[in-house]
């Protein structure tokens, strides 16, 4: 897992560790905010990447993957998932437009919110995912945002928790953080 803030330099990071870890990508992309600049570093690169823009279908693409895959070959590929936050913004406000109460919006987001981390986590071979940290202190009062800004953290706690590698990225730096001591909230008391 990848997080950091914004324009903290997930991607590029995301897709430069992608190819020492197989031969082949797969870059899920949520969003392209330097479209340009991130195609150019893909294509200068040699590690053989196909690039596949997913929103909303997030969760049903990498299923879709899962499923069609060769064990033998999923070795040999990395899937980068860029971004579980994009990809929640998108999912809260596309719930907010069915004109839902907020409770079964809340329901609705819920549910996609658990599609996508059972399809990450039953993902058979490398991902990496790319998600961000989320402001401190966010007071909202619109009902979508509000999920986001509840979702995002909860989303990022579950898959922390499971990843054997996280890193946080500020200007452009990653630091791994469960290779150094680290104690989580939980283990504190």
């Amino acid at each position: 897992m990848i997080t950091g803030g914004a324009g903290s330099g997930k991607t590029s990071f995301a897709l430069q560790l992608a190819s020492t870890l197989g031969k082949t990508g797969m870059w899920l992309v949520s969003r392209w905010p330097d479209k340009d600049k991130e195609q150019v570093q893909v294509a200068s690169s040699s590690f053989e990447w196909k690039i596949i823009e997913t929103d909303p279908l997030l969760p049903e693409i990498i299923d879709t993957i899962n499923v069609q895959s060769n064990p033998y070959t999923a070795r040999n590929r990395v899937l980068v998932v860029d971004s579980i936050a994009v990809w929640l913004y998108g999912e809260v406000k596309a719930a907010a437009k069915l004109n839902l109460d907020e409770k079964d919006m809340k329901a609705h987001v819920e549910m996609r919110v658990e599609q996508l981390v059972q399809s990450i986590l039953a993902y058979q071979g490398a991902i990496l995912v790319i998600t961000n940290e989320m402001n401190s202190g966010w007071d909202e009062t619109v009902a979508y945002r509000r999920l986001f800004h509840e979702w995002l953290p909860a989303i990022n706690e579950r898959l922390a928790a499971r990843s054997k590698q996280l890193y946080l990225l500020t200007s452009g730096i990653a630091v791994e953080l469960l290779s150094k001591q680290v104690k989580f909230g939980r283990d504190l008391g």
